[in-house]
């Protein structure tokens, strides 16, 4: 068996002994929250911890190495990704404190470069965030319900604790009424010109790196429109779907496309060549009914509505529902759309080997996904 991160091995061997998520819990003298933030890869629950879950279980020594401990630098493959982006992007470890920040991070936020750096704190603490950021009541709302459902997860983290004190004295002496539509996901950053330019903040947890997230930080004015809406035709997508969106789960590389028939490929041949359109439909299926849940589908139909009332032309219905959007996929999208929706969902996918390094069919699948927080 193929084993990833820490979380999968911690699940192995508490399965082996056949023990609850809270009896692991309690053993470790840890809280159940903190036990399945390792488990799952959510959260980075202290390296203290972890230590004692890895003594309950008796974890040996040789699996030991999948964990990669707190504060450790970010290996090469990681940073290269980090550093590849166009858009301001930034990884932060367990407290918010940064680890490493791109050229464009640096430039929209110049202390992002400053080893301890805290976007959570810049945000609640300085003076300089409610002089750029116009919708700073909204978004400091948005860091506080962040920091409290974090907090309240129970992690053995003591910066956690000092900015959950921070982000309740604002809750407390803040008198702006807050709910959930007021945009505080969304930085409006002030300008000497204008008009304000904004952006969408995403987070995303790094694969085989649990006590890490990457903040990337994406213009909403050159944010592409839904695959399925755009008005204007777009470049047309020719090549491989999963382009690389494919990582190989055992050397880090990413997979090439190509030959005849097509295939997906280890250039160090880690795995076996894989079919092209059979990994794509498996992997549809998992992206498409996730891009199209009923909340997605509403918006669409409501911007779709729009759109026509305007007099644009549209070049594919929405979906109703994702098993809608899945038949749409295989009898009427194009190789531009079903690329558009792919970039739009996946960060990036990771390919695990099989337990006999031959049937590709049985390796696992794990999803870097792109989200609003």
């Amino acid at each position: 068996m193929v084993i990833a991160t820490l979380g999968e091995v911690v699940a192995d061997y508490r399965a082996r002994l056949a023990l609850a998520p809270a009896r692991v819990a309690a053993m470790a003298g840890i809280t159940e929250a903190q036990y399945r933030a390792l488990e799952l890869g959510t959260a980075w629950p202290g390296s203290a911890a972890v230590q004692a879950v890895i003594d309950v279980l008796k974890i040996p020594h040789d699996n030991r190495l999948h964990q990669r401990p707190a504060d450790s630098p970010l290996d090469l493959y990681l940073s290269q990704i980090l550093h590849g982006y166009d858009i301001p992007a930034l990884i932060v470890d367990s407290e918010w404190r940064t680890v490493e920040a791109n050229c464009y991070a640096q430039r929209l936020l110049p202390g992002s470069a400053r080893p301890g750096w805290s976007m959570p704190r810049w945000i609640l603490h300085s003076d300089e965030a409610r002089e750029r950021l116009g919708n700073w009541h909204q978004v400091a709302h948005v860091v506080t319900d962040l920091v409290r459902d974090e907090f309240a997860a129970g992690l053995d983290n003591p910066e956690l604790h000092d900015l959950f004190r921070a982000a309740r004295q604002h809750s407390s002496g803040s008198d702006s009424h807050h709910d959930g539509n007021s945009g505080g996901h969304l930085l409006t950053w002030r300008t000497a010109t204008g008009p304000f330019p904004a952006t969408a903040c995403l987070i995303s947890v790094p694969t085989g790196r649990p006590d890490l997230r990457q903040v990337t930080l994406i213009p909403r004015g050159t944010q592409p429109g839904h695959p399925l809406l755009n008005a204007k035709p777009s470049q047309p997508w020719n090549g491989p779907l999963l382009l690389d969106l494919l990582s190989c789960g055992i050397c880090g590389l990413l997979l090439t496309g190509g030959g005849a028939p097509e295939t997906y490929h280890c250039a160090t041949g880690c795995l076996p060549p894989i079919p092209a359109g059979a990994l794509e439909a498996r992997v549809a299926e998992v992206v498409v009914p996730r891009a199209f849940g009923p909340d997605e589908c509403r918006q669409l139909a409501a911007a779709q509505e729009s759109l026509t009332a305007d007099g644009f032309d549209m070049n594919l219905n929405v979906p109703v529902t994702g098993k809608h959007a899945l038949h749409q996929w295989t009898r009427s999208m194009t190789d531009t759309q079903r690329r558009g929706i792919l970039t739009s969902a996946v960060r990036s996918i990771t390919v695990y080997g099989s337990k006999d390094g031959l049937c590709w069919e049985k390796s696992a699948l794990r999803y870097a996904w792109r989200e609003l927080v």
